[in-house]
């Protein structure tokens, strides 16, 4: 077998090696825009139950007055709401933040998936050419073969 075959196989062999280790980086990145968006939801829930916690302490609140209530209650109230309210604009923070993230692990994903794909791509290519290559060898010994037989025939004849 010639030199260019070998160099031809080594260089399918790293092809194929970087489309490998670029599709566990496919991999790898999927999971980290999973672990993201759960991330994501999961203080988007919180956040929503906060939300709704301050709603009903408000209408406790409102209820509470309505009905009368002491100073200390009223303060005990008041403080617990300002809370509450801190921590929704905590967890509006953090939900802000893991939808940059979010987006970065998206955007991390489609770059690893365009590496892929150009590798791929770039496999199926050489594929291509090297089927072409052998179809052509292929086609030349047919030729040569017939010919060979057409020649027999011919001295087989005179």
């Amino acid at each position: 077998m010639s030199a260019h075959y070998y160099h031809q196989n080594d260089n399918q062999t790293a092809f194929l090696t970087l489309q490998e280790l670029a599709q566990k980086a496919v991999d790898k990145a999927a999971i980290q825009l999973k672990k993201a968006s759960d991330h994501y939801h999961s203080v988007e829930h919180q956040l929503n139950e906060l939300n709704d916690y301050y709603q009903e302490y408000q209408q406790r609140l409102n209820h509470a007055l309505l009905s009368g209530m002491g100073g200390g209650q009223l303060a005990n109230f008041q403080s617990f709401i300002i809370t509450l309210e801190q921590s929704i604009t905590q967890q509006k923070q953090r939900l802000i933040m893991l939808s940059i993230q979010q987006k970065q692990a998206t955007q991390h994903l489609y770059q690893c998936q365009k590496k892929l794909n150009g590798y791929t791509t770039l496999l199926e290519k050489k594929q291509q050419i090297r089927l072409q290559q052998q179809n052509r060898i292929q086609q030349k010994m047919t030729d040569e073969f017939a010919q060979q037989q057409s020649i027999r025939r011919t001295l087989y004849e005179s």
